[in-house]
């Protein structure tokens, strides 16, 4: 969220409430300069779809409004890309975040096309590279849970192109059976933006829970990262979603015959994991009462108190 004394904000697809539920993007920008907050990342395929509206829509809503924007696609489709690189010749556009998957926890065994799935995404990346080189337009690859540090990078360097880097999805980093320093150390080079996400870890039985929480108070160290963001001209995007825990098999037998993860690296993060376990509830208001009111009031307040601890490093 911080760049240049300027603010990105995230939205995640979350903020469900009697009234929330039914925002469209013009309300979310309305929160956003009712917050004082300079820039917006938004998923716009979904509003797209949502809106019944087309992409130039939205962006011209958003010049109206004098905000800045990132873009996300929540549907990878090379189509998509298009069309954005189309309107990146009119409109300063200067990331795309993709996804290769909704795949959660790290738990590949429970995915019989996470494979298939890596590949056509692969494919995908290779054939935006020729249309990407012809605009001043970088992709951003997410860590959602689903792949690692080294995955990313192997993917990107495997490109050869100047013109794909990282989304760093701070908590996502967990899932993997990654520290957040050991994906920092392995990527910093590579981050293009970063989803300012705290996760509290929550031991289980069968491995551990990630439950999210403000950006100061859960199991990470998120402000020991904002000053490189600072210094290297990183928004950092706060977020308004994951309500609903996820849960990493990392204890499963079956868990480790789909990563490839060395002893070394895996003893950090279990001793990381451990030191910074909470002895709590894995389940949020939202999953323990089942009432969206209480789920968007629990949202609202956490990114109100983020949003507080970290403009302190505006």
């Amino acid at each position: 969220m911080i760049a240049l004394n300027t603010y990105s904000f995230a939205i995640r697809m979350g903020l469900l409430g009697n009234k929330e539920k039914n925002w469209k993007l013009k309300d979310f920008l309305q929160f956003c300069k009712k917050k004082d907050i300079k820039k917006i990342e938004f998923p716009i395929d979904y509003f797209s779809k949502k809106e019944n509206q087309n992409f130039e829509y939205f962006l011209q809503l958003i010049t109206k409004n004098n905000l800045g924007y990132i873009i996300d696609l929540e549907n990878f489709k090379i189509s998509y890309v298009k069309k954005i690189l189309n309107l990146s010749k009119k409109y300063p556009i200067g990331i795309i975040r993709v996804k290769m998957s909704n795949f959660f926890g790290g738990n590949r065994y429970k995915q019989k096309k996470f494979f298939k799935c890596k590949k056509d995404f692969i494919t995908k990346l290779k054939k935006i590279d020729p249309l990407l080189k012809k605009s001043n337009v970088k992709v951003a690859i997410e860590n959602h849970q689903d792949l690692t540090s080294s995955e990313i990078l192997n993917i990107i360097k495997n490109l050869k192109s100047q013109k794909f880097g990282i989304n760093w999805d701070i908590g996502n980093s967990l899932a993997t059976c990654e520290t957040p320093d050991q994906f920092f150390l392995n990527t910093k080079k590579y981050i293009l933006n970063a989803h300012c996400k705290n996760y509290k870890v929550i031991l289980s039985n069968k491995g551990f829970f990630l439950k999210r929480t403000t950006i100061d108070e859960g199991s990470i160290n998120i402000m020991k990262y904002l000053n490189f963001f600072k210094k290297k001209n990183i928004d950092l995007s706060l977020e308004l979603a994951a309500h609903i825990n996820r849960h990493c098999d990392f204890r499963s037998k079956n868990f480790f015959k789909f990563h490839n993860i060395n002893k070394r690296k895996l003893n950090v993060f279990k001793k990381y994991i451990e030191k910074n376990a909470f002895n709590e509830t894995p389940f949020s208001k939202w999953e323990v009462y089942k009432k969206i009111s209480l789920s968007a009031i629990s949202e609202l307040t956490e990114f109100n108190q983020s949003l507080k601890k970290i403009r302190k490093y505006e």
